[in-house]
This record gives C-alpha cells, sequence and structure tokens, in this order.
C-alpha cells in the first residue's frame, strides 16, 4: 500500500524541522525566563517556531495568511500582539541560546583553535519609515552618508569557523536634533520597556562594555575581543583590559589617539616614521612595544603594535594593536583576521533572512523582538550547518530548505488529486474500497523516478 503524507503534517514541516533544535536546547524554558509566557490562546513556542520558519516560505505575514490553502489556527493580529509585548525581555533570547549552543560547537574544535569575540556595527534601514518609535538620523560610516533608522551593534562568537551571534543592541541617536520619533511609552525605569529605550539612546563605547560584561562568566567569554578602529581608542582598550579581556583591533590612525613608546607620548605614525622598517617582503613592516594609558585609568597597559602592507595600497600601512603581548606577529594579524567573520553575518540576516524588510513595525519593542527571531534563525542554520558532516554553508543549507518546502508543497498537491480520484471512482464507478488502492497502488509505483523521489511516501506490503 502506498501511503503519502497528510497534508496537515506538511503545513508545519517547518515547525517539524525547527521542533528538535528548540527541544534540544530547551527554548521554552529560555522562553520563560525572559518574560514569554502565554497570556492565552496559542502556545508562544508554536508562536516562535511559525516567525523563524516564515522566511523559508518565501512569504511575508499578509501573504502567507492571503493564501487559502494555508490553514493556521491562528490570525496575524496574534503575531503582531506576541512580538510587540513590553514587558517580554526579547534581548536575552539570542544570547542564552547562544552560551547553550557554543559549548556543542566547541566539542567540534580542536583545542589549540583560538576563539574569540567579535565586536561590530551595521545600519538597520527604515528610509520609508515615518512614525516608528525612536527613528533616527543615523550616519553610514562606509557611504560615508546619513540614513533614517537604527544603528544595530552586534557581539559574536567565533572559532574561525562558525560564527555564533552572542548579544545585539539596536542604537537610536542620542541627540534629540537627530531624534525623529520620540518613545511612544509612559517613563517607568522599573519596567523593561523603559530600560530598552534607555540603553538604546546610550552611547556606543559604553553598550559594548555592558556587553562584555554581561557575557563573563558564560561559555561565550573567551580571552581576546576583536574589533575594527571605528572602536579603537586608548580608553576604549582600557576599558576592556579593566574587564579581563585582551583586545586585538585595529588603530585609528588619529593625532590625539597618543601611545607611551620610549618614554615619549606618540601617536602611531609617529611611531612609524621614526622606527626601522623590517626588510624585504615580510607579513608585517613594523613591531613595537607600547603602553597604554588615559586619566580614567590609574595603571599603563602593556601592548604590542604590529604594523602590515595595505592590501589595496602597497604604500601605506595598517597598524593593528594587542595588548595580549604573548602573542607573535603572525598570532596578532592571524587571531584579527578572523574579525571578518561578521561581516558575512551582517549581510546574510539583512539579504537573506529579511532583517528590516519582513515586518512593519513601529513599536520598538517589537522591531527588537524581530531582530531577536532573525538571530534565533541564524543560530539554527549555523548549528545545523556545524554539526552536519557535509560542512555546507550556511546559505546553502537556507536553500536546501526551502527546495524542501517546494518538495513538500507538490506532495500536498499529488495528495489532494489522489483523494479526488479516490472520491470520482466510488462516487461514479461504484468500486470497492479496496479495488481503488490496489489501482493506486499501481499508479504510484509504476510512476517515472524523478517524481516518486519527491514523493514522500512508502510502500507496505501484507
Amino acid at each position: 500500500m502506498a501511503i503519502i503524507h497528510h497534508p496537515e503534517e506538511i503545513d508545519t514541516t517547518i515547525e517539524k524541522r525547527f521542533a528538535w533544535f528548540y527541544k534540544r536546547f530547551k527554548i521554552g524554558n529560555i522562553l520563560h525566563r525572559i518574560n514569554a509566557d502565554k497570556e492565552k490562546g496559542v502556545a508562544v513556542g508554536r508562536l516562535l517556531s511559525f516567525i523563524v520558519g516564515l522566511v523559508f516560505t518565501y512569504k511575508n505575514l499578509y501573504t502567507l495568511f492571503a493564501d487559502k490553502s494555508t490553514r493556521m489556527s491562528f490570525g496575524n493580529d496574534t503575531v503582531y500582539r506576541f512580538m510587540n509585548r513590553p514587558a517580554v525581555n526579547w534581548e536575552k533570547l539570542a544570547p542564552l541560546l547562544a552560551v547553550e549552543i557554543i559549548p556543542e560547537i566547541e566539542k567540534l574544535t580542536d583545542d589549540t583553535r583560538r576563539s574569540a569575540l567579535i565586536i561590530d556595527d551595521t545600519p538597520y534601514y527604515r528610509n520609508r519609515s515615518k512614525k516608528v518609535e525612536l527613528l533616527s538620523w543615523c550616519k553610514d560610516h562606509s557611504e560615508n552618508r546619513y540614513y533614517k533608522g537604527f544603528t544595530l551593534l552586534n557581539m559574536g562568537w567565533s572559532d574561525g569557523v562558525t560564527f555564533v551571534p552572542v548579544d545585539f543592541q539596536l542604537v537610536a541617536s542620542g541627540n534629540d536634533r537627530n531624534l525623529l520619533e520620540e518613545s511612544h511609552i509612559k517613563e517607568d525605569h522599573r519596567t523593561i520597556a523603559t530600560r530598552r529605550r534607555k540603553a538604546a539612546r546610550t552611547e556606543k563605547p559604553e553598550l559594548v562594555l555592558q556587553m562584555l560584561q554581561r557575557v563573563k562568566g558564560t561559555p561565550a567569554q573567551t580571552q581576546h575581543v576583536l574589533f575594527d578602529s571605528w572602536f579603537n581608542s586608548p580608553k576604549a582598550i582600557m576599558g576592556i583590559k579593566h574587564l579581563g579581556y585582551d583586545a586585538v583591533s585595529r588603530c585609528k590612525n588619529n593625532e590625539n589617539y597618543r601611545y607611551l613608546y620610549e618614554g615619549q607620548s606618540r601617536s602611531i605614525s609617529q611611531i612609524h616614521r621614526m622606527s626601522k622598517k623590517r626588510p624585504g617582503s615580510s607579513r608585517y613592516l613594523l613591531s613595537v612595544k607600547v603602553q597604554v594609558q588615559h586619566a580614567d585609568f590609574e595603571k599603563k597597559v602593556d601592548a604590542k603594535i604590529v604594523y602590515v602592507r595595505d592590501r589595496n595600497d602597497r604604500k601605506k600601512w595598517i597598524a593593528l594593536i594587542s595588548t595580549d603581548i604573548s602573542l607573535s606577529e603572525e598570532e596578532v594579524i592571524t587571531l584579527y583576521a578572523k574579525r571578518w567573520d561578521i561581516e558575512p553575518f551582517h549581510k546574510f540576516i539583512k539579504s537573506t533572512l529579511r532583517l528590516t524588510k519582513e515586518f512593519l513595525l513601529r513599536s520598538f519593542d517589537g522591531i527588537t523582538a524581530h531582530t531577536a527571531m532573525v538571530f534565533v534563525r541564524y543560530l539554527f542554520l549555523s548549528y545545523e550547518s556545524r554539526i552536519n558532516a557535509d560542512n555546507r554553508a550556511i546559505g546553502g543549507l537556507f536553500i536546501d530548505i526551502c527546495d524542501e518546502l517546494a518538495d513538500i508543497s507538490f506532495t500536498h498537491a499529488f495528495w489532494i488529486m489522489m483523494e479526488l480520484l479516490k472520491s470520482c471512482l466510488a462516487d461514479f464507478a461504484g468500486w470497492a474500497a479496496g479495488y481503488i488502492q490496489a489501482l493506486i497502488d499501481r499508479f504510484i509505483t509504476s510512476l517515472p523516478a524523478f517524481i516518486s523521489d519527491r514523493l514522500r511516501f512508502c510502500v507496505c506490503e501484507s
């Protein structure tokens, strides 16, 4: 007998694919810890699975519910109410899940491989919006222009193979002149909603130190913190070292940022000019030991500055600084190269996981919730791509899941045709049920392989 999957199973396939991940890392407990408990109606785990799987359908919320063939036990208003709940601590959803995933990934990592925390930010565009809460004029430094929206500040963990997002913060402008829309709630500093909006208007260097403080004592904690020149300053390096981390970053070529070298306070360009360079085609031009100091800190910090050639212009140089002076120059360069792992992450969550274009949300709570769920999608794909034996890339894994959904739709349509054929033969021809089933079985077993392979059925012999 040929058994084709029932369409009700097909409608929930993505949720079932996500179910093992949900159960493995006890996401239900995490939702309880962030105060995302069920109020009434649909269970929060069902809603989270639905939102996480929505991107794999290539449909938005409106078109999915408008499709007559889609049968859902809740409406789109239920989804929006769930995401706009101000009392849920959405910022902790991804961090709590990440610290559960990282130990599993470390089991697959060689002990000699160095892991690191990576910090960077990326633009969160909302150029067509008007009434979005805390909407601001922000500057895109890569394109040197202003845009409407937010800045998404991220911190991730990487072992050089797998990138795991650990923490994030949506940042609005702290300058009232650049703030296009005020907060929509009444301030009460005892509530999560007010603290969320206050954090959104905090300076990014302070937010970074808060992120590093929160990750201390968890499996995501590493010895080294990597970041680009946008965050580099003597004060930032001293602050990170004060928290117990070692900073490895690109130096900002600013005459106001000075380091103690040979008893004198000098900028990195002055140190480069007065020092002897390595001859030949060495991987690095120069390596010097300096001390970092700042008025806010009593003690000086020993550091190493490594000058390397700029790949885009061989006449220019780039300076890397490390507060871990035990690292060799080659190790500093190799370790800093892992900072690039966060750049594909930014591109993937915006272009493929639809960070800024999936929902029309005006509440800052809802925007934060959706960002957290996009991070959960990436964590799901990142973990599954790492544990798969074929080492598929995350982008390839995303396409495979979408292709699987397309195959499921074909199976659903085939099941409907077979059920309709059975009904017609029984009503008009008057055939017995056993005879009809035998005919269907003969038909299915005679199908070409390229069709039968896409049909998820089995043949039982009695």
